[in-house]
């Protein structure tokens, strides 16, 4: 009994003392030449419903405002669990922030999109912000958004037929 009540002491007390040595935000980058244009690219990322049809990793997309500009949406992945989201910044074709609206963690999406070589050239930057320590904690050890990242990358190619 004592043995089994230090082990569930240490799954429970170490992943909250590791999260309070760990940063409150993890920031992403990314970013990827295309052969289509600003326009193009713009025209599918913020078509937020019609993510469900090119995202691999999206089940549904609920969404909750839908005025241009100012949408408000959830995304249900097949994996994992619901995350909200609302724009933040929506300047066609090149800018285009969103803001992750949850109780559990907060942070934004933010893509770019500049013309290069006859072509395009996109950023998304994503910062994830976690205050509470045992989330951090699990967040470094469940959640890899360099994946989820490449991932979006290569549905958006595949989406844009490239």
């Amino acid at each position: 009994m004592k043995i089994a009540l230090i082990v569930l002491l240490i799954i429970v007390v170490l992943p909250l003392i590791i999260g309070l040595f760990l940063p409150n935000e993890r920031v992403f980058i990314k970013s990827a030449t295309f052969k289509s244009n600003p326009q193009q690219i713009w025209d599918v990322i913020t078509d937020v419903k019609g993510q469900e049809q090119w995202r691999s990793d999206i089940k549904a997309i609920e969404i909750l405002t839908n005025k241009k500009g100012a949408e408000k949406w959830t995304e249900i992945p097949k994996k994992g669990q619901p995350i909200t989201f609302q724009v933040k910044t929506y300047q066609p074709p090149n800018r285009f922030d969103i803001e992750i609206v949850e109780s559990s963690f907060s942070g934004y999406w933010e893509g770019r999109i500049e013309k290069s070589n006859g072509g395009s050239k996109i950023e998304f930057r994503e910062i994830l912000i976690i205050k509470n320590p045992y989330f951090k904690t699990l967040s470094y050890l469940f959640f890899d958004l360099n994946k989820t990242m490449d991932l979006y990358l290569s549905n958006l190619k595949t989406k844009l037929g490239e």
